[in-house]
């Protein structure tokens, strides 16, 4: 059973002006926005936890990678919402697939499981190889969810990805314009182990894509090709020259 009436391309969310607020299923996309002067850049993604009513700048309940890796949290404010079809077993499929994430024993350091290139990877035992636990983006965490359910939204080989100069690097993550700070916060990480040492540019997997994708493939049943991001500027949502 595919329930096509819960596809809704990607799109922002009603404010509190327009009086309503909009209905939105359990496993979209959610996006939160950046600071107000960059007001269309997305600067985190998540996955939203339950059936919902949403309106533009207030909270939801999600699962997403915060920084920490959080189940059924509240992400603070959401700004643009997107859907596609699912069927049945997708949705137990992504049920499935989140409660296992948690399971995953965590580091001692639970900022540890956060990095941003590649936007996930397994953590291994240095002296075994054995798997320990998984890292992830937070666009890498969506990523990798939907693709556990065979939807692959957005071409992530490096190789094919734009370049990202320090200062759009800095629009995604604020934190790095104070290293020191960013270090208390991550608990001694250092932009080396989130795999953004140097001077760039590095080629990263941006949430804005995510929404470009799903503006392709909302409705489509069966489902398309995966999205190839061309440019930085779709890290904004509608896209903007950066």
């Amino acid at each position: 059973m595919v329930q096509g009436e819960d596809a809704l391309p990607a799109h922002k969310l009603p404010t509190a002006q327009t009086a309503q607020s909009e209905t939105a299923t359990a496993y979209s996309i959610v996006g939160m926005y950046s600071n107000p002067a960059d007001a269309q850049f997305v600067r985190h993604i998540a996955i939203l936890a339950d059936e919902s009513e949403l309106e533009s700048g207030q909270p939801a309940t999600v699962w997403h990678m915060g920084p920490p890796l959080e189940g059924r949290a509240t992400l603070k404010s959401v700004h643009l919402v997107g859907s596609i079809l699912l069927d049945l077993d997708d949705v137990e499929g992504i049920h499935d697939w989140l409660e296992d994430v948690l399971k995953d024993p965590p580091p001692d350091n639970p900022f540890r499981r956060y990095v941003v290139r590649p936007h996930w990877d397994w953590h291994t035992a240095p002296e075994t190889g054995r798997l320990l636990y998984r890292r992830f983006s937070c666009t890498g965490f969506v990523l990798e969810c939907y693709r556990s359910i065979g939807i692959d939204l957005v071409n992530t080989e490096e190789r094919d990805l734009p370049d990202v100069n320090f200062d759009m690097l800095v629009k995604a993550y604020p934190d790095l314009k104070r290293e020191r700070a960013l270090e208390r916060l991550m608990g001694g990480l250092t932009r080396d182990d989130l795999g953004i040492g140097g001077d760039g540019p590095w080629r990263l997997v941006l949430a804005g894509y995510v929404f470009h994708a799903l503006n392709e493939i909302a409705d489509e049943y069966p489902r398309s090709g995966t999205y190839a991001p061309q440019s930085v500027a779709e890290a904004y949502f509608p896209r903007s020259a950066p």
